[in-house]
């Protein structure tokens, strides 16, 4: 029993060593100036947020005949811009791949504003759509008169204009809209651009003698704009113009075959 006495104390002294060795090495002192970390946290949910489309050209449409330009104030800052139109043929449909058209805006300082628009399959493709520039919506900007497609004797127009941050077509019932002018002998369309009570106008006349050898039927349909690029009928009035000759023509036929829109007339 005397001799396990040494050797417990020797165990116990030996226990006491390793403890003392094995200690962690204490941590450096924190520096109170410094920037905590935190761990990333993933964002909370939010509503959807939608981002207005930039206006960039349409560098996918295969741009081929650069086929008129116009140089004016479409934006109304005072400077003159470019507009140029295009042979664009884009898919999507039949006119879009025969008679696609671009029209497209280099504003003063350089930013470009595209409009891809239809013409009409089987016209002349180098031809140039633009027709004239003229203030046709009463806002004291330029707009572009454009020619979309031929008949037999008439010709398909519109309006471009610039609504501040888009180019646009111009539309009625939220649809692109276009007037007719031109004609033959047996029947006539015309547009002018007017404004009455300092309000403007676009109006649109149509006459026939097919009814009746001896007269005219006429037929005039105003249309008023509720915005910079939309139109809405206002009003139609049905009218007889009586001839003494058979088929003659009536009197005042730019009235009835023409096109006037301030600096812009043609006769029909």
């Amino acid at each position: 029993m005397r001799r396990l006495v040494p050797v417990v104390v020797a165990l116990l002294l030996a226990s006491c060593a390793t403890a003392v060795t094995t200690n962690p090495t204490p941590s450096p002192p924190i520096d109170p100036s410094a920037t905590p970390e935190v761990a990333p946290s993933l964002p909370s949910p939010t509503g959807s947020v939608v981002v207005a489309p930039s206006a960039t050209p349409h560098a996918a449409l295969l741009l081929t005949d650069r086929l008129g330009s116009a140089r004016s104030d479409f934006d109304c800052d005072g400077l003159p811009d470019l507009l140029e139109f295009f042979n664009a043929p884009r898919p999507g449909s039949y006119v879009g791949r025969e008679a696609g058209k671009l029209a497209r805006l280099t504003r003063s300082w350089g930013a470009i504003v595209d409009l891809p628009f239809d013409g009409m399959p089987g016209d002349d493709p180098v031809r140039n759509p633009l027709i004239g520039v003229a203030d046709v919506n009463g806002d004291g900007c330029d707009d572009a008169i454009i020619d979309v497609g031929h008949g037999a004797s008439t010709t398909w127009t519109t309006f471009l204009v610039f609504d501040g941050n888009e180019l646009r077509q111009v539309e009625e019932d939220g649809k692109p809209v276009t007037f007719l002018f031109g004609g033959s002998v047996r029947h006539g369309n015309a547009i002018e651009c007017r404004r009455t009570k300092d309000a403007a106008e676009i109006v649109a006349r149509a006459v026939s003698d097919y009814t009746s050898d001896f007269q005219w039927e006429a037929v005039e349909d105003v249309h008023h704009w509720s915005s910079k690029f939309q139109l809405v009928l206002w009003s139609t009035t049905q009218t007889v113009i009586a001839v003494s000759i058979r088929y003659a023509m009536p009197a005042d036929q730019e009235r009835y075959w023409g096109f006037s829109c301030g600096s812009v007339k043609l006769s029909g």
